[in-house]
Order: C-alpha cells, then structure tokens, then sequence
C-alpha cells in the first residue's frame, strides 16, 4: 500500500471514530437548551431531545418563539453541562419513533444538523475542550 492510501485510511478510520462519539454524546442527552435567534429576539429555553446518529431532535412547543425565529434564521445554539452543538435546524415530519404520541402532542419536531460540537471537559487532568466539525 502506498503512503497516500494509508494516510487516507488512517483518516476515514478517524472521522468514523470522530461520528460514532458524536453520535454516542447525542444520544446520551435527553434534556437540553436551544438557542435561537430571529425577529422573535434571542430565545434560550430547555427542551426534550432525542440523538439518532450524529442529528439531534428537539421537541419545541408549538406556542414557542423558537419556531417563529427559525422560519428566518435556521442556525441554532444547542446547550448541555457536557457539550455545545452549533448547527442548522429544520422541522421534520417523519420521526414519530424518537417520542411518544403524547410527548408529541402541542409539539413540533426540529432536526438539528450539526456544523460543530465542543465536548466540555468534565474533570479532565488535560482540561481542554474537544471540537468536532462536521461536513456542510
């Protein structure tokens, strides 16, 4: 194998291990803050979630400002003690299986599609942040 092809194995090898503990931190969240902004002002409120791979659903309240903010602006700040996501949001129709008909009910489902993740250190000895970046 030539050196150019080990370098691009080794990277693919790394980018699968980047998602899966991107997809892992995601699903291990079920509580979170959104952050939006738009004509309704900056609106931060926690809302259920639900990871599946590396995408993030949010049950917004149908009332909320967030979805009127996110009909102009769909970028997003997504907040827990243990990582910051930054990505674009869109409303989605087919994920009844990520909640409950009754977690649902008065809702609206938001699909958030990673741009970044900073993974918080915890009590590292290092104490530094990991970023992940995704694909556009």
């Amino acid at each position: 194998m030539g050196c150019g092809v080990w370098g691009t194995l080794k990277a693919v090898i790394m980018l699968d291990r980047l998602r899966d503990r991107a997809a892992q931190i995601l699903a291990e969240t079920d509580l979170c803050t959104l952050a939006t902004t738009g004509p309704a002002g900056l609106q931060a409120a926690m809302v259920r979630c639900a990871g599946r791979g590396t995408s993030l659903y949010l049950l917004v309240p149908n009332t909320s400002d967030h979805l009127f903010n996110l009909e102009t602006e769909p970028e997003v700040a997504v907040t827990t003690e243990t990582w910051q996501l930054h990505g674009t949001a869109d409303l989605v129709q087919d994920s009844t299986d990520l909640f409950s008909t009754e977690q649902r009910r008065w809702h609206t489902v938001v699909r958030i599609t990673p741009v970044r993740l900073h993974i918080l250190p915890l009590s590292s000895p290092a104490n530094y942040t990991e970023t992940i970046d995704f694909d556009g």
